[in-house]
């Protein structure tokens, strides 16, 4: 393949003379990989979609996927990021001029995504949150300074499990065989959207000016994807209790929902698409989750009561009492470590022990109104 000729651009400098910048290919697919890795800003949200800017987190560099339940990884995804709808972005990486981005890429991304149902976002969230001002990334991605993580993260444990993804190639120049497919099957595929994003650099002296252009957004696309990932019906009481699964399950259900009623001035309830979240008000005002009733699909999980919730961003009396109050909880031998500070519990172990969930749901929903996180 002949060796195509870089673009030009002008920078003009305070003497108002123009200052050409030559357009120089990445030396090494690593190079634009970890330039994304570390400004995942490069994937161009705004051309993604102006009505509703993509804000991206990155989860991982080479994310292990798959082949069955049970099997170690088969491949390795370049970048995982995850924008504000929870929608899982999958990222692969090339030089423009690897052969391999015309088709075999094609074929590889897509292996990516029909196994995407197969990876762990319990184990995957678990790791993130561990990760240095993890808190306040999510709070800066869904623009709230409380965020209900769990939602968050159970919403991406869903978007995963129905396949709902975002497939980028990224290459420094894209071929037009590429674009092509990209069009296509980001017309065919209702449920994947499917972009290339071009990166193209020109260093200066002392800078490095970076260019990024969408490829394959089509009018159809944006029809289907206004908010830039998928939209599932949210929650109510009612469809919670007719989705569980029989009359045992939805009175242990009501029991907790009635105590959350209860203390109503005190607990704010949030439906989302999978769960509903019982956050507990503290003294400060902040929202605590405290508890979460799944639906029967949720996540493919088996504990569809949840007790605890990610508390990485509290501190004081608060974050003392809630790791204590779940601690007891974990003691208990029908309850399941899902993640650091979250315990499940099956539905039948639920109508089982609801006695003794419930009383400890009351100890919580008592104290968190008397406690505040810098206390």
């Amino acid at each position: 393949m002949a060796e195509r000729k870089g673009e030009r651009i002008y920078v003009r400098n305070e003497a108002g003379e123009l200052v050409p910048l030559m357009e120089k290919r990445f030396d090494k697919e690593d190079h634009l990989q970890k330039l994304l890795a570390e400004h995942p800003e490069l994937l161009e949200g705004t051309q993604i979609n102006p009505d509703k800017p993509r804000r991206w987190i990155l989860i991982t560099r080479e994310q292990g996927i798959a082949f069955t339940d049970d099997a170690a990884a088969r491949w390795s995804l370049d970048v995982l990021v995850i924008d504000q709808d929870a929608t899982p972005t999958l990222v692969e990486v090339k030089r423009g001029d690897n052969s391999q981005l015309r088709r075999e890429v094609v074929g590889q991304m897509l292996d990516y995504a029909a196994h995407a149902h197969l990876v762990s976002v319990d184990k995957m969230s678990e790791t993130f949150m561990k990760q240095p001002n993890a808190y306040e990334r999510l709070c800066k991605l869904l623009d709230d300074p409380e965020p209900n993580v769990d939602q968050f993260w159970e919403d991406v444990a869903e978007n995963f499990k129905d396949r709902t993804l975002r497939l980028l190639f990224v290459a420094d120049a894209i071929p037009d065989e590429l674009a092509h497919i990209v069009e296509f099957l980001n017309e065919k595929m209702p449920d994947i959207q499917v972009l290339a994003v071009e990166i193209k650099q020109f260093p200066g002296e002392t800078t490095q000016t970076l260019v990024p252009r969408v490829i394959g957004r089509l009018a159809k696309s944006r029809a289907r994807s206004a908010s830039g990932g998928s939209t599932r019906r949210q929650l109510t009481q009612d469809l919670l209790l007719e989705e569980l699964p029989n009359d045992d399950v939805r009175a242990a259900a009501i029991r907790i929902l009635n105590m959350a009623e209860e203390y109503s001035t005190d607990v704010h309830l949030e439906w989302g698409a999978a769960s509903v979240a019982i956050r507990a008000i503290s003294a400060d005002g902040g929202r605590n989750t405290i508890a979460l009733i799944y639906r029967p699909s949720a996540g493919g999980r088996e504990q569809h009561f949840v007790f605890g919730g990610w508390h990485s961003g509290l501190t004081g009396e608060l974050r003392t009492f809630l790791d204590k109050w779940v601690n007891q909880i974990g003691s208990y031998e029908f309850t399941e470590l899902i993640s650091t500070g979250r315990w499940g519990v099956s539905y039948d172990d639920a109508v089982a022990n609801i006695d003794l969930l419930a009383d400890r749901l009351r100890t919580a929903l008592t104290e968190i109104p008397k406690l505040s996180n810098d206390g």
